[in-house]
C-alpha cells in the first residue's frame, strides 16, 4: 500500500489574498476621502474664523470711533467754519462706496508729550474692496497732505450708512448735527449684508459753547464786585450801620450822631 502525507500548513488561495487586497484598498481610499473631507472643512472652519474675528476687530474700531464722535465744524480755507459736523456720501475722498467723515475725541496724548491736541479727523473710506480707517496728524490738515491709512476690513464689496434724527431712521441727512444713533450695513465676500447700530454720545451742538459759558454770563458782570463785592456786602450794608453793637456807624457817633471820641 502507498500512503500519502497531507500537508497541514497551507497558505491562503491567490483568490483570498486578492480578495483581501480590495477590502484593504476599499478602506484605505474612504479613509483618504474622510481625511480630505477633514482637511478641506479645517480650512473652511480657519479661514471663516480669521473673516469673522477680522469683522469684529473692524466693528470694535469703528465702535470706539463712534463712541466719542464730537460735533465740530471744520475749519475752512478762508478761516471760517463750516456748517456741517460730518459728512458722508458715495462722492467723497474717491471712495468705491460711501464714506463717512466726522471728528472724535480721545486721541491719547500721554502727557501732552506730541504738539497736538486730542481731536482726530477720521474718515471711513472704500478702496480696492477694502474698508480703511484714514486719520490725518491734526484736525485741520494742511493742503495737499496725505492721511494715515488702516485697513480695517477686507473683501468689502458695498457701505451703506443710515442715521437716526428726528426719531426715525434717514439715509440722506445734511450733517448739521449729530444722530443718536447710526446704522452700518456692509457687503462682504463669503459673509453677505451685515449690519450693525452704534449708540451716539449726546453731546453739546456745534457752537454752543461759545456763547453760554463764556465772560459774559460768568464774568464780572453777574458774578463780580457788582453783586457780590462792597456794593451789597460791605459797610453800606454789612457795616458798623447795621451789624454793630447798638447800631453804631462807622464814624464812631452814636445813633444822635454826637461824636463819642469826645464824651
Amino acid at each position: 500500500m502507498c500512503s500519502t502525507k497531507k500537508n497541514s500548513s497551507a497558505g491562503f488561495t491567490l483568490l483570498e489574498m486578492l480578495v483581501a487586497i480590495a477590502i484593504f484598498a476599499m478602506l484605505g481610499l474612504a479613509s483618504n476621502a474622510v481625511l480630505q473631507t477633514v482637511m478641506h472643512n479645517d480650512e473652511v472652519t480657519k479661514d471663516f474664523s480669521n473673516k469673522l474675528k477680522a469683522m469684529q476687530q473692524g466693528f470694535g474700531a469703528l465702535e470706539r470711533d463712534f463712541g466719542q464722535m464730537v460735533a465740530r465744524t471744520p475749519r475752512l480755507v478762508d478761516g471760517g467754519r463750516g456748517t456741517s459736523v460730518f459728512q458722508t456720501g458715495s462722492d467723497i475722498l474717491d471712495s468705491e462706496s460711501e464714506a463717512l467723515v466726522f471728528f472724535r475725541l480721545g486721541w491719547l496724548n500721554p502727557d501732552g508729550i506730541l504738539p497736538r491736541g486730542s481731536i482726530q479727523s477720521v474718515a471711513y473710506v472704500v478702496r480696492e474692496n477694502n474698508l480703511e480707517r484714514w486719520y490725518y496728524p491734526y484736525p485741520e490738515p494742511e493742503f495737499g497732505s496725505d492721511p494715515i491709512k488702516t485697513i480695517v476690513m477686507r473683501d468689502v464689496i458695498s457701505v451703506e450708512y443710515s442715521f437716526f434724527v428726528n426719531e426715525k431712521w434717514e439715509r440722506k441727512v445734511d450733517g448739521a448735527e449729530l444722530p443718536k444713533a447710526i446704522a452700518m450695513e456692509i457687503e462682504l465676500e463669503g459673509l453677505g449684508k451685515i449690519q450693525r447700530k452704534f449708540l451716539l454720545p449726546v453731546g453739546a451742538k456745534p457752537g454752543s459753547g461759545s456763547d453760554s459759558n463764556n465772560g459774559g454770563n460768568n464774568n464780572g458782570g453777574n458774578n463780580n464786585g457788582g453783586n457780590n463785592n462792597g456794593g451789597n456786602n460791605n459797610g453800606g450794608n454789612n457795616n458798623g450801620g447795621n451789624n454793630n453793637g447798638g447800631n453804631n456807624n462807622g464814624d464812631g457817633s452814636d445813633e444822635n450822631g454826637r461824636d463819642k471820641g469826645n464824651g
